[in-house]
């Protein structure tokens, strides 16, 4: 299967005991966008991801990739079909160098047996060849060169996020699930995130659906943005529109004008400039 991946949710219902985290949601999501979710804590986006991607069940209701049901679909065999999912903690290896940590990525995708390799077959050899030519590429993609040979718990937040986002380009995505990319890194860091996100996702060619709190990258970066309550959609569309609706961002922002305004003005409102700051 090759190109971006069709999502589309039906009526899903993820419940913990006697909390439903996610009541009768549906939303579609066409091939190459990226689509924004944003809800404050507790909204079920999270576990909107997690439903998607396999790692909780659903109560019922439907998730389809390119209208194949992934109800019987465990998350290793979900990757099959292209679904990707980034969690808010990297999860490194703290000993290994970046380098070594995109092998590994690479291995795990496209393996040779240890005897071929052992012997130095011509097979053996031409695969290494070329995870080594990935590896390189998502480096030069992504600035990594001066952090090639350094370990991973040697670099600060935002750069091991940036090598998470690497791996992910690894892992050959079609449907791609992040969630929270700029969790725990300085404000500087998140803003060069914007960038990275899109050549994530011009180097993928994938579908992106993005769980963030930072709200004016959201804005900024997604064609269309979601807002969810209580496990439930607020409001959906393009974010001129979405970032206008005073019920919806009241669900998520508790109508603090302050906040509203870091996304762009209201309607009716002074034109101002998101409140970021500059690089």
């Amino acid at each position: 299967m090759n190109g971006p991946a069709r999502l589309e949710v039906r009526e899903l219902v993820v419940s913990f005991g006697g909390l439903t985290a996610v009541d009768d949601l549906s939303m579609t999501v066409q091939p190459g966008d990226i689509v924004g979710l944003i809800g404050s804590n507790g909204s079920g986006k999270t576990t909107l991801l997690d439903a998607v991607s396999g790692l909780v069940p659903a109560a019922s209701g439907t998730v389809l990739v390119d209208d194949e049901d992934l109800a019987d679909y465990l998350p290793e065999e979900r990757a099959a079909f292209g679904v990707v999912r980034s969690f808010q903690e990297c999860r490194l290896f703290p000993e290994l160098s970046v380098e070594d940590t995109l092998l590994i990525t690479e291995d795990a995708r496209k393996s040779s047996d240890v005897l071929s390799a052992t012997m130095h077959l011509p097979w053996a050899r031409r695969v290494e060849r070329a995870k080594r030519k990935a590896v390189d590429g998502v480096i030069a993609s992504f600035g990594l060169e001066q952090f090639r040979y350094h370990q991973t718990r040697h670099l600060s937040t935002g750069t091991r996020r940036v090598v998470d986002l690497a791996a992910i380009v690894l892992a050959r995505p079609r449907l791609l699930l992040l969630d929270e990319p700029t969790a725990g890194i300085a404000q500087r860091e998140a803003e060069a995130f914007i960038p990275l996100l899109r050549r994530l996702q011009e180097v993928t060619g994938a579908t992106v659906l993005i769980v963030e709190h930072d709200v004016p990258l959201v804005f900024e970066l997604c064609s269309t943005v979601v807002v969810m309550q209580t496990g439930k959609v607020v409001a959906s569309g393009p974010p001129e529109a979405v970032r206008r609706d005073r019920k919806a961002l009241d669900a998520y922002l508790g109508a603090s004008d302050e906040a509203l305004l870091a996304s762009g003005p209201l309607e009716g409102a002074a034109d101002q400039s998101p409140g970021r700051a500059g690089p």
